[in-house]
């Protein structure tokens, strides 16, 4: 065989792989599934944002372990150092709240 024989062929097994590995990415995994809303945890936190109204927002933290939930509030100061950021605006004891609740 000629050199520019055996490169060809080099070349075609070359495409030949790529175009069997590209097709078995492409059809052989689907993406992951999101695990926003999944029952398993990776922490002992649970952390949640929404509104608080039309203008603010809030983060709601709860503690799995303590069995607690905290919303905290960001300050409304533009100046305010880092480390005082947010504001603890409320706190529940999660026990008690759901300690009566009808099962």
């Amino acid at each position: 065989m000629k050199m520019k024989d055996l490169i060809l062929v080099a070349l075609v097994c070359a495409n030949v792989t790529l175009a069997a590995v590209a097709l078995a990415l492409y059809a052989g995994g689907s993406e992951p599934a999101a695990v926003a809303a999944t029952e398993s945890r990776s922490g002992d936190y649970v952390m949640v944002t929404g509104p608080l109204s039309s203008t603010r927002e809030g983060v709601l933290v709860i503690d799995v372990i303590a069995k607690r939930a905290n919303l905290y509030m960001p300050k409304a100061a533009a100046g305010a150092s880092p480390g005082s950021l947010w504001d603890l605006a409320s706190t529940r004891d999660l026990a008690k709240d759901f300690a009566g609740a009808p099962k």
